[in-house]
């Protein structure tokens, strides 16, 4: 079982989509590792495997999950005009940044029980071995995490543009005491301008509130966000292969 998750999760990655332009990696071989059904039971063994294949399967799972992401953020258009749109693709944004960072999280419990036992284990090489591939896998565990936390934080940089726009009524009142709907979208009216600490108009007088015409939209944003990601993924299969290489290693004392 170990030997075709290990497997799995070098094809897996090597098939994931790199950007345009990009020359596509060349194939490296899949480590051979020894059967499982050659390893005698012990209760040292059982531990290794059992947290090796979850947080093995964990890897794979969420690079399937930032592929998807990937897609999502280049295909949903976040500024048709329709709010229901907007709101949907951002939840469904939303929903793969929940499911990768917990996941990611998951993984690295079995990464960090992987290296206690690497601390309690007596011989030094086999300890070296097991910590060398915790780490390398518990690597790219930690580039998902990330990839999960920036998402994250693209989202909230969405919320807060929403919440800075006037709706409506905001925009009535402004009509009536400015004469513009949103007055820091154009010339700022004198007292409302905003000055740095040397008392110079700066950002043409508006302060930074989302409110710059010039701006990119959402989904712009968003594939900027795709092509960063998409960026990360020789990182991530870089660690991956090398764990899968270290397996031998891992479990040498079974």
């Amino acid at each position: 079982m170990l030997q075709h998750i290990i497997a799995a999760a070098a094809i897996t990655v090597a098939a994931m989509p790199l950007p345009a332009g990009t020359p596509a990696p060349q194939a490296s071989p899949t480590p051979l590792l020894k059967s499982i059904a050659t390893v005698r039971a012990s209760a040292r063994c059982a531990a290794i495997i059992t947290h090796a294949n979850s947080a093995i399967s964990t890897a794979i799972s969420n690079d399937q999950v930032i592929g998807q992401t990937i897609t999502t953020l280049r295909f949903t258009n976040l500024d048709d005009g329709n709010p229901i749109h907007r709101n949907n693709g951002l939840k469904a944004l939303g929903d793969l940044a929940k499911k990768l960072m917990q996941s990611a999280r998951s993984g690295d419990d079995e990464v960090k029980r992987l290296r206690k036992i690497a601390a309690e284990t007596k011989d030094p090489d086999e300890a070296k071995a097991l910590k060398e591939f915790a780490d390398l896998l518990g690597g790219a565990l930690w580039s998902q995490q990330k990839v999960a936390r920036d998402l994250n934080g693209f989202l909230a940089y969405q919320d807060f543009r929403d919440m800075a726009q006037f709706d409506e009524d905001g925009q009535k009142m402004n009509q009536a005491e400015f004469g513009v709907n949103d007055p820091l979208s154009g010339e700022v009216p004198r007292d409302m301008r905003h000055y740095n600490a040397a008392g110079q108009v700066v950002n043409n007088g508006r302060p930074h509130l989302g409110h710059d015409p010039n701006e990119a939209n959402a989904t712009q944003q968003a594939k900027w966000a795709a092509d960063d990601f998409q960026n990360r993924i020789p990182i991530i299969m870089k660690d991956e292969n090398a764990a899968a290489g270290k397996v031998d290693g891992a479990i040498q004392g079974c």
